[in-house]
């Protein structure tokens, strides 16, 4: 008997490994979105990796499972359910592939595709299958940190709650912030290639921005300490708009992993010690449910080519639909239902409505672009030439439904905060509401400058305001620039400077309703004077000492030449439309001791050669990583291309925004002397 029962067991196991041994959802460190593993089985023939793939995505041959610990590669046998290097036409195509068998003493593997983009990678897979998660777990899983989480939070509404600009005509708080990115989930092998991050934080009072970047530290973190002119959506890249309020510490926490859709990380979360994470947590979930967005890009260009019978109706009913969101009672209860302050609410609110008018914009711009016929020339630049067929839209109509809130919308200091981080201040600003100019006449009818209309009635606005204080505050940014450059006291301006800046501020301020705008341009005029006397403070002093190495590695080669160096991409039409116009500057100056540095990333390289030797393209071509093209926005204060630099023989920054295509040539060998 016990003989028997003793085969009967043999026999059970023998049978157990013949079926294999089969673990399902397998605990991984790192998925990817392209495919879902479901199932690994092992048996004497094979590795089983049972999945389901996104539609689009294939199964690659050149594919191998590699111990984690030794290296050690098992090759692709085959595929069932696609074939191989075939796209799968449909999300949640089942497939099956089978690899040779793993060796006993493997716990740990990675699903490799040799050659291929990293991150299409899966690292960590254990045989063993994911622990089901337990509610009574104390260990933080950042995860939790969701929509539900945060409106569970105990709070008592605020019944009488409606959208109002009034609590913020007395300005906001300024500070210091910090943000600090946690990756979770990060693989060993992808540690090393994770990009720095940047961000950039904009005053929408001056229009100035700065820019921070930090490194990965041990703990997977990135730490940045931020100026914050104002409470703002901050751009940081590659992780997209965050909002942050001054004195606040906000922590977000994200993973590499893809989300299933192909769209961003599988999850972002926020914690802080102030409303900075809720407000990042609940205001995406607000937007799309009562936002009532509509704008698609294709559609919009097919309504556009259909004309104005089309487009004008269009306009007029998203204004409606601005004024709707104001008076959603729906909205404004689930607001009320919200943990959310006061500010919070408003925030939220201004959100919605702003991201309409940016709609109204922006299908407004592009109309308008139909007015000229615009033909690119081989030099790069370009032929415009009115377009006999335009009509123009009724934009009274369009504007005259959005201005019933004008108080609201238009003359809210709130606007700088809200989640669109700088398009809708940029949009209202350069649009029609306050962009349109008329020239100024004597009564001779002499031209003598410019002004802009009130064709709305947007003046005593608060982006009225924003619109003066950036155009004054822009003036005395040039001025400076001008006066570094020697051109003041070439044309015999600079003994007059201060006193023309004074009756120019002083005439600026007297339109001015907003006390905190007002004392910003005030600011801006002491730093202009201060500049003006003193010839300003030396660029580049607060580098860091890596800054300091990198901007040496760049310019230390060419010392004892004047340099011009130009930030590009071949992406950026206006940087090699620019390069174009330039050829004869830098032929002109080819006997001189001038450079000029064309500087991009290194992964433009084959394709930035090979224009820039069709279009013959003279000069120094230097390629620099991603990490180092962030540093040198840092350093030099910049966030979009093209940029150009000016740097003295000796190797100083002269000027952080310098445009060479504006000077001619007599005017640059001037520059190189002066420098």
């Amino acid at each position: 008997m016990r003989f028997i029962t003793t085969t009967l067991l043999s026999l059970l196991v023998s049978l157990q490994v013949m079926a294999g041994k089969v673990i399902k959802n397998p605990v991984i460190e790192y998925s990817a979105s392209w495919m879902e593993i479901t199932e690994i089985e092992l048996t004497k023939e094979a590795t089983i990796v049972r999945g389901v793939l996104r539609q689009g995505s294939s199964i690659l041959n050149n594919t191998v499972l590699a111990d984690r610990n030794t290296g050690k590669e098992f090759k692709f046998l085959r595929v069932e359910g696609v074939k191989a290097q075939e796209r799968a036409t449909a999300d949640g195509t089942p497939c099956t592939i089978y690899f040779e068998p793993l060796d006993a003493s493997v716990k740990e593997f990675n699903y490799i595709e040799v050659g291929n983009n990293p991150l299409g990678n899966y690292y960590g897979i254990r045989l063993q299958p994911k622990a089901k998660a337990s509610k009574k777990s104390k260990v933080f899983d950042p995860e939790s940190l969701d929509f539900d989480y945060y409106m569970s939070r105990p709070f008592t509404p605020d019944t009488a709650w409606h959208f109002s600009n009034k609590p913020y005509k007395n300005g906001f708080p300024s500070g210091k912030a910090l943000v600090k990115i946690y990756v979770t989930k990060t693989p060993r092998e992808l540690a090393s290639m994770l990009p720095d991050v940047s961000a950039r934080v904009s005053d929408q009072i001056t229009r100035h921005e700065e820019n921070a970047v930090a490194s990965m530290d041990e703990n997977n973190c990135y730490t940045l300490e931020l100026d914050i002119p104002h409470q703002q959506f901050v751009y940081t890249n590659p992780f997209g708009d965050i909002y942050v309020a001054p004195g606040d510490t906000l922590e977000m926490f994200t993973t590499m992993e893809g989300a299933p859709d192909g769209r961003g990380p599988r999850f972002k979360t926020f914690r802080s010690n102030s409303e900075s994470a809720m407000i990042n947590t609940l205001l995406p979930k607000y937007l799309e449910k009562y936002g009532r967005k509509e704008y698609n890009y294709k559609e919009a260009e097919a309504m556009i080519a259909k004309g104005k019978d089309v487009t004008q109706p269009m306009l007029e009913r998203w204004a409606r639909q601005a004024n709707e969101i104001i008076a959603d009672e729906a909205f404004r209860q689930a607001l009320i239902n919200s943990p959310l302050s006061t500010m919070g609410k408003d925030l939220v609110m201004i959100s919605a409505v702003a991201n309409k008018c940016i709609e109204i914009e922006d299908v407004a711009d592009s109309y308008d672009y139909k007015k000229t016929i615009n033909t690119q020339l081989e030099d790069g630049s370009w032929k415009s030439e009115p377009n006999s067929n335009y009509v123009p839209l009724d934009l009274k109509a369009v504007y005259g439904t959005l201005l019933k809130n004008k108080e609201l919308i238009y003359n809210n200091p709130l606007a700088v905060s809200e989640s669109s981080q700088w398009v809708f201040v940029n949009r209202t600003l350069f649009g029609p509401l306050l962009g349109q100019w008329e020239t100024i006449t004597n009564e001779q009818g002499i031209i003598v400058g410019q002004r802009r209309r009130d064709d709305y009635g947007m003046v005593g606005t608060f982006m009225n305001d924003l619109r003066l204080s950036q155009d004054i505050v822009n003036h005395m940014d040039n001025n400076l620039k001008e006066d570094k450059l020697g051109r003041l006291d070439e044309h015999g301006h600079r003994d007059g400077i201060l006193d023309y800046m004074a009756n120019t501020v002083g005439e600026t301020l007297a339109g001015i309703q907003n006390v905190q705008v007002a004392q910003a341009i005030v600011n801006e005029y002491r730093n202009f004077v201060k500049a003006t006397e003193t010839g300003g403070d030396e660029k580049g002093n607060n580098w860091t000492e890596e800054q300091n190495a990198l901007w040496n590695k760049i310019v230390s080669p060419y010392k004892g030449n004047t340099l011009f160096l130009d930030f590009w991409a071949m992406s950026c039409g206006p940087c090699r439309a620019g390069m174009m116009s330039q050829k004869k500057l830098v032929e002109d100056m080819k006997d001189e001791a001038v450079k000029f540095l064309y500087i991009t990333t290194e992964d433009q390289k084959t394709s930035g050669e090979k224009w820039m030797a069709d279009n013959n393209i003279k000069g120094e071509h230097i390629y620099i990583t991603n990490n180092e093209w962030k540093q040198f926005e840092t350093m030099l204060n910049f966030t979009a291309i093209p940029r150009g630099a000016l740097v003295s023989k000796d190797g100083k920054l002269i000027e952080h925004d310098f445009h060479v295509g504006q000077f001619k040539s007599t005017e640059l060998k001037k520059l190189a002397e002066r420098f």
